[in-house]
């Protein structure tokens, strides 16, 4: 009987053991193996490495921290000797300029630099994101100057400086096309719906102009069926169809002044608008150099719009067509900080034949570390509207008004979102498992 209870206990703790830590079951399990194992595993030493916190704003933060195996990623900017932030921005060319900003803690105080990685259009996810890895481990090598970890580093430049052309010739002058669509179809037994979307591009950037145009053609069918009580099916289509273009020319002045043109038309189904078209000269003001926006940038902008309208339908102000001038002044402010980032957006305007018929939005981003492992984030948007002057003298039906597919009258609009996190436990963040 002694026995029998012996074996249930020694059975327990090996399962307790089997469940905790595999390394010392494996021990137990095969102790001749395991010793020569325990040697090719070992961790390396955390005091022989530093501290990196990850700061990735638009970049994959796992496949970093699986590619770099020389530093400690902590959970927590206060455990950390260096603070990396990566933010990203879409380029003229259509690819991606990553900026890698480094913050030395501690001992590495006031060491701080910033690189710039630019990936082009034509690179595929992997090149992109193993050309970003490259970039990462460059500049952390400075901070390596007091570790082991430097020892093991080879340093080979792979390419031939004396082979750079000096003149590079652009057969496209800079210019870039790109052309799109794409749609798709869902439904299940009593409705269906039909979104079709297609587009092009065209842009040239250089450091003294930048040119932009957009255009965009969106399609939208809901089908709805109901079948009343005698069996009769009867199908209800809601179709929103919207076409839309979008130009801009802009000429750099300096390094805090700007001038140039919106231009825009199209049409919507929704908002009541056959065809309108107008443009928008304009100037801007950067109280920073704009070659900062990666980190901060706040500018002011003012503008004066004129357009030419023909309606669907009559308005309720009685017009079929009509030429119209407003005024615009937008405010636009983004900082991206180690703490976590604010962006705020402030859109005023008002027609000048009557100011009167205005609309001021409002948009507000912010995310914040409060106190070590604990964020808050708020996303907020608040427009106060008095300017519909193409809702249409016939309403909106019932039907219309729950699809949306027809404007309706309203004096304010709005959306939110908030919420926070909290973090605790090991300080070391190094470790990705991708297993389920």
């Amino acid at each position: 009987m002694l026995q029998k209870q012996l074996i249930k206990v020694a059975t327990l703790l090996l399962v307790v053991l089997l469940s905790f830590d595999l390394p010392i079951s494996a021990q137990i399990l095969s102790p001749g193996a395991s010793k020569a194992a325990s040697v090719s595993t070992q961790e390396p030493d955390p005091a022989a490495l530093i501290n990196v916190f990850l700061d990735c704003r638009g970049c994959n933060e796992g496949f970093i921290k699986s590619e770099i195996g020389f530093v400690n990623f902590v959970r927590d900017m206060n455990d950390a000797e260096v603070h990396l932030i990566i933010t990203r921005r879409g380029t003229a060319s259509g690819g991606t300029q990553y900026q890698l900003s480094f913050l030395g803690y501690q001992s590495y105080s006031g060491t701080d630099q910033d690189l710039t990685y630019t990936s082009y259009d034509s690179d595929t996810y992997e090149e992109e994101r193993n050309g970003l890895v490259k970039y990462v481990k460059l500049g952390l090598i400075p901070y390596l100057n007091e570790k082991d970890a430097l020892n093991d580093f080879e340093l080979e430049y792979t390419g031939d400086a004396r082979g750079i052309p000096t003149n590079i010739e652009d057969k496209w002058n800079s210019w870039i096309f790109e052309i799109g669509s794409n749609g798709s179809i869902r439904g299940e037994e009593n409705q269906q719906n039909v979104d079709l979307d297609s587009r092009i591009r065209i842009r040239k950037v250089t450091e003294t102009w930048k040119f932009q145009l957009n255009l965009n053609h969106s399609y939208r069918r809901n089908t709805y069926i109901t079948t009343d009580s005698e069996g009769k099916r009867t199908e209800d289509d809601f179709v929103t169809d919207r076409q839309n273009m979008f130009g801009l020319l802009a000429y750099s002045i300096n390094d805090h002044w700007s001038i140039g043109s919106y231009f825009n038309g199209g049409s919507s189904s929704r908002d009541n608008i056959d065809l309108w078209y107008g443009a928008t000269p304009t100037i801007e003001y950067s109280f920073y150099p704009y070659r900062e926006f990666a980190r901060r940038e706040v500018t002011l902008r003012y503008g004066v719009y004129s357009a030419m309208y023909d309606y669907t339908e009559r308005t309720i102000f009685g017009k079929t067509n009509e030429f119209l001038v407003r005024q615009e002044l937008v405010f636009n402010m983004d900082y991206t900080k180690p703490w976590g980032g604010v962006e705020a957006r402030i859109n005023g305007r008002s027609y000048l034949h009557d100011l009167s018929k205005n609309r001021l939005n409002m948009q507000l981003e912010l995310n914040m570390r409060i106190i070590r492992g604990f964020s808050v984030f708020v996303n907020t948007e608040y427009s106060i509207i008095n300017d519909q002057l193409s809702l249409s003298a016939e309403g909106v039906t019932d039907k219309e008004a729950i699809a949306n597919t027809r404007q309706q009258a309203t004096s304010y609009s709005y959306r939110a979102s908030a919420g926070f996190e909290i973090s605790f436990g090991s300080i070391y963040d190094s470790v990705v498992n991708t297993r389920f």
